[in-house]
């Protein structure tokens, strides 16, 4: 039985494989002749080629579901083919267990989307943009924020440049009461972090008096105690889709407290976390579809609707998210309903073929 099951898995393993490099060659060709519309002064065709290999990951990652669900259907699919399901059936092998192989089969390659998207994406897509930004003599560097905002309590605070090392480049704070009037402005011309709180210099603070006057100080330094900690400017500097899950959640954990939105930031984490059960819901559908309606079909029938599905899946996961943003709804519940709902379809489908 061991070499059975081990028979089926890596079947099942091998072809969700092979899919996935022949969805990636495919994405790699495409996304490089659509890049090439953007090839002007340094950047040419061979810095489009390079930045097309650093968002390769990012866009292998995105696949995946899809890769999982088109492999399953086509390792099952020959194993069908060659009625060797039917002869595990008929000697006595249940759906389930079956179901379990091909389970078994893919937490390889959920390990290594997980892995891929944790360690591997953010890396790749910040020196993707950075390489593009040089080549078209843009001003960027990873790490690096200019005209930044943020509400703190009550102070609003603008910082001109955040340096990638962490130094702050022309800091004001401006301070309200509960009536919104403007209590307080502070300039400085730096700020550096000592490990626990940020030291100001070059101060020129301005307190507004209750009877319309102002009183300004000139300090050499001042000290900044703030939540806002470099590495949380360091995530407040990458786009959502750049950050691991502890920097997703961190960062949308803070700004939930400031009573600011954070909805693009759980929308990318509660996606990364629940992408396991994404690629199971799909691997549902492909045992479903060859127990059931498409046990019989030829191997491109299988492929197209696998395609289908799995478009059609990504789809309505993305239109569910961007839903959640623009209506404040939570976005867990975006992310989880596509996945529900495909399981239950799934193992509907399989209690049926039973």
């Amino acid at each position: 039985m061991k070499r059975l099951a081990r028979h089926v898995s890596l079947t099942v393993l091998l072809a969700m494989l092979m899919v996935q490099v022949m969805l990636l060659g495919l994405d790699l060709v495409f996304s490089f002749i659509g890049e090439l519309d953007n090839v002007r002064g340094g950047y040419g065709a061979w810095q489009a080629f390079q930045y097309t290999l650093y968002v390769l990951p990012s866009h292998s990652y995105e696949i995946l579901p899809m890769s999982a669900l088109i492999g399953a259907l086509v390792g099952l699919g020959t194993l069908a083919s060659n009625s060797e399901l039917t002869i595990m059936r008929a000697a006595g092998v249940s759906l389930a267990r079956i179901v379990w192989w091909v389970v078994r089969g893919a937490l390889l390659v959920i390990a290594l989307g997980m892995a891929l998207g944790e360690y591997v994406v953010p890396i790749t897509e910040q020196r993707g943009d950075a390489l593009k930004a040089r080549a078209l003599g843009q001003d960027y560097q990873p790490g690096r924020i200019t005209g930044y905002w943020q509400r703190e309590g009550d102070e609003l605070i603008n910082i001109r440049v955040v340096t990638p090392e962490g130094e702050l480049l022309g800091v004001s704070r401006y301070g309200y009461n509960e009536a919104g009037r403007l209590t307080q402005a502070v300039f400085a011309a730096r700020g550096d972090y000592d490990g626990k709180a940020w030291q100001l210099h070059d101060v020129r603070a301005t307190t507004y008096l209750p009877d319309a006057s102002a009183e300004v100080k000139s300090l050499e330094r001042m000290n900044w105690s703030i939540n806002l900690t470099p590495e949380f400017l360091r995530v407040a500097a990458a786009p959502p889709e750049q950050l691991g899950l502890l920097d997703l959640h961190a960062f949308a954990q803070y700004l939930k407290r400031q009573t600011l939105d954070a909805g693009s930031y759980d929308l990318q984490f509660w996606k990364k976390l629940l992408s396991p059960l994404a690629v199971l819901s799909m691997m549902l559908v492909a045992c479903s579809f060859i127990f059931g309606p498409l046990r019989s079909v030829t191997l491109g029938f299988r492929i197209i609707t696998g395609v289908l599905v799995g478009l059609g899946f990504r789809y309505v996961q993305e239109a569910a998210g961007f839903a959640s943003l623009i209506y404040h709804s939570p976005p867990l519940v975006a992310v989880i309903i596509p996945i529900v709902l495909t399981m239950a379809l799934g193992s509907f489908a399989l209690y049926r073929a039973r």
